[in-house]
């Protein structure tokens, strides 16, 4: 059953509202180095900033809502990258690295895959299943590399230290891949139940 559009907005404040109160807190907070702390809370900014942008583009230009589900997925995995660092989750446990990329890119994924599922069936794109698919999965990689590249620059140019061991990134990209590919698979499977088609 959907959501009636005023609960979908109060729902998705909240839960942007939390990204907000989680900023103030990376920062005001002394719980690690500032260039990191400014680092992680830059993270939160441009997730919650990115999805209220994309949210209004893709409402004004093609009547598509992102509903609280998509901002759940998005906040979840800031948050669980925030509480690795003010836990040390990250130092503590070798595979809390790997969940938070894991989950990272699932919440990167439901949101592509939302997207552009909807603009196919309205018939702004025109794409297959598998098309589709490919499609979620190569461009949450491309995004999720540019996290990585940020890592680097931050480690190169600033105390960030957000960059572990020799195949960490190898190991992030690893995750991010099952990530997306979990996403789209359980969207195969939820269409294909309700039998809803797909160009």
């Amino acid at each position: 059953m959907p959501v009636r559009k005023p609960l979908n907005k109060i729902l998705t404040a909240l839960f942007l509202l939390s990204l907000a109160v989680l900023i103030i807190i990376e920062l005001g907070v002394n719980y690690d180095v500032l260039d990191r702390r400014i680092a992680l809370s830059t993270t939160a900014l441009i997730s919650g900033g990115g999805f209220i942008l994309i949210n209004r583009i893709i409402k004004r230009k093609y009547q598509i809502i992102l509903p609280w589900y998509v901002a759940l997925a998005v906040v979840l995995g800031v948050w669980l990258d925030a509480m690795g660092n003010f836990y040390y989750f990250y130092s503590h446990y070798g595979w809390w690295d790997d969940f938070t990329h894991f989950v990272g890119s699932l919440s990167v994924a439901i949101m592509l895959l939302y997207i552009f599922y909807h603009l196919n069936m309205k018939g702004f794109i025109k794409l297959g299943r598998f098309s589709l698919n490919l499609f979620v999965v190569s461009l949450t990689m491309l995004l999720v590399s540019f996290y990585e590249i940020s890592e680097y620059l931050g480690d190169l140019l600033f105390n960030t230290h957000r960059i572990g061991e020799r195949f960490d990134t190898a190991s992030d990209l690893t995750y991010n891949l099952l990530g997306a590919l979990a996403v789209t698979l359980i969207g195969i499977l939820i269409t294909r139940r309700k039998k809803i088609r797909v160009l």
